[in-house]
């Protein structure tokens, strides 16, 4: 009855909110033109890939898919866009479900929608929650001032497109991390899919989910809002997941060059957590869940709401200024080795200027930007009594700021030649109060300033290749300053590092590829180790390590090589592809010498055989067999003396429609009911640590989905 309640909330809100709209809608006289639509034709930028994709186009407060693939081709470094069309026949439940084949973006479930998500080793050894990246939706932070964040938020289904920004390519968000940014752009009353969408899912583990839209355009305003209710029992014993997650905005246009929106963001998130299992448990009886995690029936359960504005001037002559801001507030309920129960507001205000001019007779691009975050966490601990809280054990407040300022500057000096340089600048406080005992009261400042220097070479028509260098700055969260087993401030020094990129992409008639090398020079790398299974991980400042691998995306339209007289007219045959090469390791570490850094394998390929066969009536089907392959699952530990297994899953998806405006889709994963290790959490030595680390990976499952739009 709840999960009932839950679905049938989230479509009733969502229809009343369409028909209220469309009521006023036909009120109002005046209408406005809608945006230009993209043909079907050529290729239009090195990120668009090898189909004819058409697209509607945004407004100066949310570009559409082409118009942002096309501004991060700009960029001298490794960027990747997601269009929502590339998971649509999927049960795009959470991070690896919807970044698979987003080379160097490393995401693999420990349960529910809880995944370890790393880009080139941000927060690899993090076992819980999330640190090393920026996760934004429209721009505004998941992401606590700290720089912590719950990605079980996020819902992958209201996204229009995905931006990932892998290292020092976040400047524009203000990202000082490792791993660089992340974000989920939504829809707009312009760019939705449809007026209305109604999508039903469900299947293995006891799923259902249902996901509805409305999208209206009318005079100089446009509204688009998404509701989404999820319900899970989970493949594991005390896996149980329920989940309501809303996202809405609103726009108005002043007039061709003014434009604000506003924006609603609310999440409730209750997931059990099933917790770790010895390597043995995991390959033998995967379903069952640690008993520590079920005597204390451990969970992590989020609510929160956000409200944010964004607004767009042209300023003409090639000049663009966007600002705005949010406000929040959030609640973590999280029963483990006690209850954590923390809540507090978070606030922040962000501003971007671009300007596109002559230089000399050159082109010349100027970006620059800053962006000021606060958030505070009162901080309660309690005694776990079977997932209640008991007696207070530890109380204080964790407040957190962060000011950070950018500025980048691209002048060609040729007509297909940018030279780019950068320079952010960040301060970061950190105070923490401990209510019960206040001597361990204390707070530290985190100050830098980081350049950026890179080349861009469009080498011919959609292809280009570039270089850059950057320096990051990452100050720890209060996961690591204030750890929980001590509840006061533990001296750490923030992650620095430099990295060297250089890499090529582009898209013509029959290929599309992604490439990018990088190497980063870690120094105080913030490295985490798991203490005890229900005890969060401890962490250290590791001396020198070093990050380097090799990142590939390779779409290939075989059909068109020697088998397109036997396809059908306008059907295709796509080859997807792929590949992320790790390598990390300790630099002549005084404990663990030259050795690997635990948390990720060093080899994962992914690929999918897409057919797609259009029918005459505008009806059209497609399928893809896929394949996940891991030959070595990495290191568990720091001293290298465990690893876990390598594994290989075969999957199925595909899609029908059956109806102008309906669809039938199928997803079907793990065909041959592999028992494998999705991930683990990392320990010092495996010889004198407990084991019980690893989260095996899901069984045999089949998702199937109907989408209605009108």
């Amino acid at each position: 009855m709840k999960t009932l309640s839950v679905l049938s909330g989230a479509a009733l809100a969502a229809l009343a909110s369409g028909l209220s709209f469309a009521a006023h809608a036909q009120e109002e006289e005046q209408s406005i033109e809608l945006p230009e639509i993209l043909v079907e034709g050529r290729m239009e930028n090195p990120l668009s890939g090898p189909t004819s994709p058409s697209y509607a186009a945004g407004t100066l407060t949310v570009p559409g898919v082409g118009e942002a693939q096309e501004e991060l081709s700009r960029m001298p470094g490794a960027v990747s866009i997601v269009p929502a069309e590339n998971y649509a026949d999927t049960y795009a439940h959470d991070f690896e479900d919807v970044m698979d084949f987003t080379p160097g973006v490393y995401a693999r479930k420990r349960f529910g929608a809880e995944v370890r998500l790393s880009v080139r080793g941000s927060g690899l050894s993090r076992s819980f929650h999330m640190r090393g990246l920026e996760i934004l939706q429209d721009g505004v932070p998941y992401n606590l001032a700290d720089g912590a964040a719950d990605f079980q938020e996020v819902d992958p289904l209201i996204a229009q497109h995905i931006e990932v920004y892998k290292g020092g390519n976040g400047l524009r968000f203000g990202s000082v991390t490792l791993g660089g940014a992340i974000n989920f752009v939504t829809p707009t009353g312009y760019t939705a899919e449809a007026e209305n969408l109604v999508r039903i899912e469900g299947g293995s583990y006891g799923t259902a989910r249902l996901h509805s839209q409305t999208a209206r355009a009318q005079g100089k305003t446009d509204i688009f809002a998404a509701m989404t209710g999820n319900y899970v029992e989970g493949f594991r014993k005390q896996e149980q997941e329920q989940s309501f997650r809303f996202s809405g905005n609103i726009g108005h246009r002043f007039n061709d060059r003014a434009e604000t929106r506003f924006y609603l963001i609310s999440n409730t998130v209750d997931q059990e957590l099933p917790g770790t299992l010895t390597l043995a448990q995991s390959e033998n009886a995967p379903e069952m869940a640690n008993p520590g995690n079920i005597a204390l029936n451990q969970q992590r359960n989020v609510r929160s709401i956000r409200v944010a504005n964004k607004t767009a001037l042209d300023l003409g002559d090639g000049d663009v200024i966007e600002f705005g801001g949010y406000a929040g507030y959030k609640r973590l309920y999280h029963p483990i080795f006690r209850v954590l129960d923390y809540r507090g507001p978070l606030a922040g205000l962000f501003t971007r200027y671009r300007s596109e001019a002559t230089l000399g007779g050159h082109r010349n691009i100027f970006t620059l930007g800053g962006d000021f975050s606060w958030s505070e966490v009162d901080a309660k601990q309690y005694t776990n009594v079977s997932g209640s809280r008991g007696a207070l054990a530890a109380s204080g407040t964790q407040t957190a700021t962060n000011l950070k300022l950018y500025a980048e500057n691209q002048f060609y000096v040729l007509e297909d030649v940018a030279l780019v340089g950068g320079l952010q600048g960040i301060m970061s406080y950190r105070k923490f109060e401990n209510d019960i005992t206040p001597a361990r009261n204390d707070r530290e400042d985190f100050n830098s300033v980081s350049p950026r220097a890179g080349v861009l070479w469009d080498f011919i028509d959609n292809a280009q290749v570039y270089g850059n260098v950057t320096r990051s700055y990452e100050p720890p969260t209060f996961s690591e300053l204030v750890q929980a087993t001590v509840f006061q401030f533990v001296p750490l020094d923030p992650q620095r590092a430099v990295t060297f990129e250089v890499g090529t992409r582009g898209a013509l008639e029959t290929v599309a590829w992604d490439v990018a090398v990088y190497h980063a020079r870690v120094k105080g790398e913030l490295i985490n180790y798991t203490v005890a299974p229900a005890i969060p991980a401890s962490t250290f400042n590791a001396d020198e390590t070093i990050h380097q691998g090799i990142e590939v995306a390779l779409t290939l339209d075989i059909g068109a090589y020697g088998l397109k007289a036997l396809l059908p007219d306008g059907s295709r045959l796509l080859l997807e592809q792929a590949y992320m090469f790790s390598d990390f390791s300790f630099d002549g570490d005084p404990v663990y010498g030259d050795n690997k850094l635990a948390g990720m394998p060093p080899h994962v390929y992914v690929a999918a055989l897409r057919y797609t066969s259009p029918a005459p009536n505008g009806l059209g089907w497609d399928i893809a067999p896929k394949v996940e392959w891991v030959p070595d699952g990495g290191h568990v530990d720091y001293a290298n003396n465990l690893e876990a297994p390598g594994y290989a899953t075969l999957g199925l998806e595909g899609g029908v429609d059956i109806a102008d405006g309906v669809r039938l889709f199928v997803d079907a994963r793990n065909l041959t009911d592999e028992h494998y290790i999705s991930t683990y959490s990392t320990i010092t030595d495996s010889t004198v640590a407990a084991t019980n680390v690893f989260y095996p990976g899901e069984g045999r499952s089949f998702f199937a989905g109907l989408k209605i739009a009108f």
